[in-house]
C-alpha cells in the first residue's frame, strides 16, 4: 500500500466512528441523560446567594448544592 492509501483508510475509518458517535447521541442521547439523573442547574454559584434557598424557591423542597469540578466553575444545581 502506499502512504496515499493509507492516509483515506485512517481518514475514512475516523470519519466513520465519528458518525457513529453522532447516531449514538442522536439516538441514545436523552435516555442516556435520564439513566444518570442529571440535575437541574440554576446557574454559576457566583451570581446566586443562597444556591439552597433558591432551588426550593424554584419548585424543589429538597434545596440544591453548588457542584463542579474546581472552585471557578461550581454551578448551584437542585436536588431532585
Amino acid at each position: 500500500m502506499r502512504k496515499g492509501d493509507v492516509a483515506n483508510l485512517i481518514v475514512q475509518q475516523v470519519l466513520g466512528i465519528l458518525c457513529l458517535i453522532l447516531i449514538w447521541n442522536l439516538v441514545a442521547g436523552p435516555v442516556g441523560v435520564d439513566a444518570i439523573n442529571v440535575p437541574p442547574c440554576l446557574g454559576p454559584c457566583s451570581a446566586i446567594p443562597n444556591c439552597h434557598q433558591s432551588c426550593i424557591d424554584k419548585g424543589f423542597p429538597k434545596g440544591g448544592v453548588c457542584i463542579g469540578f474546581s472552585f471557578e466553575d461550581l454551578a448551584c444545581c437542585c436536588t431532585q
